[in-house]
């Protein structure tokens, strides 16, 4: 199994969906406008917003080790990551719905230790946790896993989208890059909510795209364009903010920092987004033919195809 030919035969049988489906399958939310509710743009006219759903989870084993994390930071993190996502649209987290399914042995307080950590998570950004369900394994090395749905509002101004990527644009990222497993910051990271929804604000049409980064800047950077052979994202290695100790090959490839990266057209920036900085990584420019959709430009001109730096399920 690799995950995106896998998700692009879903996609691909995705087709055909009704008119109130304003987002479909690909993005980091789906964005709905059902018939009859009222959504308005910033001027109070119909359209701009929406309802904006996604769905994450963590798995033992894959997003975590019980070893190495308590269970309230693995329930954070099970939340954490799908708010992340809704900080990639730009959007207001409304309500969450959680389901998990515990280990064998797994007693009344330790799962309400689990519980806690998503609870907290939840109703720190504004999205308590008001349904679910809960199973459990009956049998030995049979690993934890929690899903997290997540439901949304995208503001007058519309969600932002990871694809709309423009030739011209600056590359930007907030916060610093890598060594997010060893350090243990996957486990404690701050969704962008708040620098999302100010971005938008700030930048307004100027915003073209944005993704945050769970599998990796090369790899998410890379799924932005793959869909257009004319574009290529340029990253200078100059400019990558990186933890201390960090290098641009771990600062691309290493995920799960969940950051923002976003494309804007040219012009005035801010440095921080409230205390998160912001930091112009490159460009988009029109892709050479035969070339990765992302590159990574060391000191002296040196080219490196970094799409494919980073996590994916399967490979």
């Amino acid at each position: 199994m690799h995950e995106q030919a896998l998700l692009k035969r879903i996609f691909d049988r995705s087709k055909g969906m009704s008119a109130e489906v304003v987002i479909g399958p690909g993005d980091d939310m789906a964005m709905l406008r059902p018939e009859g509710w009222s959504f308005n743009d910033q001027e109070g006219r119909p359209g701009g917003g929406g309802v904006l759903l996604a769905v994450d989870q963590v798995v033992e084993g894959v997003h975590f080790s019980r070893e190495a994390a308590s269970l309230q930071e693995i329930g954070r993190k099970a939340v954490a990551r799908c708010l992340s996502d809704v900080a990639a649209m730009a959007g207001r987290p409304k309500a969450s719905l959680a389901t998990v399914v515990l280990p064998p042995g797994m007693g009344d307080d330790e799962a309400m230790e689990l519980f806690e950590g998503m609870r907290v998570a939840a109703d720190t950004f504004h999205a308590p946790i008001i349904g679910g369900d809960i199973a459990a394994h009956h049998s030995d090395g049979h690993p934890m896993s929690c899903t997290v749905t997540v439901m949304a509002e995208a503001t007058g101004r519309g969600a932002v989208s990871r694809f709309g990527a423009q030739i011209g644009d600056l590359v930007c990222v907030t916060g610093a890059l890598g060594g997010s497993l060893p350090s243990g910051r996957h486990l404690d990271f701050q969704p962008r909510i708040g620098e999302g929804i100010l971005l938008h604000a700030i930048l307004s049409d100027r915003l073209h795209a944005m993704i945050d980064l769970s599998d990796g800047l090369g790899i998410d950077a890379g799924r932005m364009i793959a869909s257009d052979d004319s574009m290529q994202i340029v990253i200078d290695a100059n400019r990558l903010p990186c933890h201390d100790e960090i290098d641009w090959r771990a600062a691309v490839s290493d995920g799960e920092d969940y950051e923002l990266l976003c494309m804007v057209s040219p012009g005035e920036l801010p440095d921080r987004i409230l205390d998160c900085p912001l930091t112009v990584i490159g460009t988009v420019r029109q892709r050479p033919a035969g070339d990765a959709s992302a590159v990574l430009v060391e000191s002296g001109g040196v080219e490196h195809g970094v799409d494919g730096l980073g996590w994916e399920h399967g490979s």
